[in-house]
């Protein structure tokens, strides 16, 4: 149960202290975990978020063991903290409001991402993430120059 977007109440009792910040992401960690019978964020290995309203990803770096992260159709600006996942392979951000996608150049073992609808990036960065994920990358229609 959440007030004004902050949990106040888990039934199943999975608050702690490994909490993101976005009430709405938590929401679907906390989702995810009844789903896949897990009591901890730092056991899940795949989630699924899309189209959740989320916009924030701090202290997302207590889901370490993330292989893969479905974030698309969310509002989300700033993935720099997504660098804290060093398992990470793949990643779907279609849909958000990504402008700087430096931080996946960071992320060692990233193997595939989606940015399709996130027009307002550089075009000279999108090259970048071309050149190391080859077919690998779904890119928006348009960029910036």
């Amino acid at each position: 149960v959440s007030i004004n977007q902050q949990t106040v109440y888990d039934p199943d009792g999975r608050i702690r202290d490994e909490e993101v910040l976005d009430a709405d992401l938590q929401g679907c960690i906390n989702l995810a975990l009844q789903q896949q019978n897990i009591n901890s964020s730092s056991e899940l290995s795949t989630l699924s978020c899309a189209n959740s309203q989320i916009g924030d990803l701090e202290k997302i770096s207590y889901l370490a063991s993330l292989r893969f992260l479905d974030l698309g159709g969310n509002k989300i600006t700033n993935i720099t903290p997504l660098e804290e996942l060093p398992l990470l392979g793949g990643l779907n951000l279609r849909n958000n409001q990504i402008k700087d996608i430096g931080p996946l150049l960071n992320m060692p073992n990233l193997s595939s991402v989606n940015l399709e609808g996130n027009n307002g990036i550089a075009c000279a960065d999108l090259t970048l993430l071309r050149t190391r994920f080859g077919a690998n990358i779904n890119l928006p229609t348009t960029c910036i120059n």
